[in-house]
């Protein structure tokens, strides 16, 4: 470990992230058009807490051929980590 491994790790660098860039990223594909839409969610700013315990986040997706909408739930047990839950209505998960 170098001198540096201390601000890798404070910016992003640890192996506790998600991506490299600290986001979770998720991929629909559209039901009407087959379009494949990726889509990222910050933990530290887009999670919501839910009352009964754990984390929740609602995103509507729109492509660029048919522009329907799809419509993505996701419930977590911690900031981003464990998904208990994945909701897609419109499309389909591709992960």
């Amino acid at each position: 470990m170098g001198p540096l491994s201390f601000l890798s790790r404070l910016f992003g660098g640890g192996a506790s992230a998600r991506s490299a860039d600290g986001g979770v990223y998720i991929r629909v594909k559209c039901d009407a058009c087959g379009e494949v839409i990726q889509a990222r969610i910050n933990p530290t700013s887009e999670l919501s807490q839910l009352d009964e315990g754990g984390y929740y986040v609602r995103k509507v997706l729109v492509g660029r051929q048919c522009f329907r909408a799809i419509e993505v739930q996701l419930r977590y047990s911690d900031l981003g980590r464990t998904e208990i839950s994945r909701e897609v209505k419109g499309g389909t998960s591709v992960e």
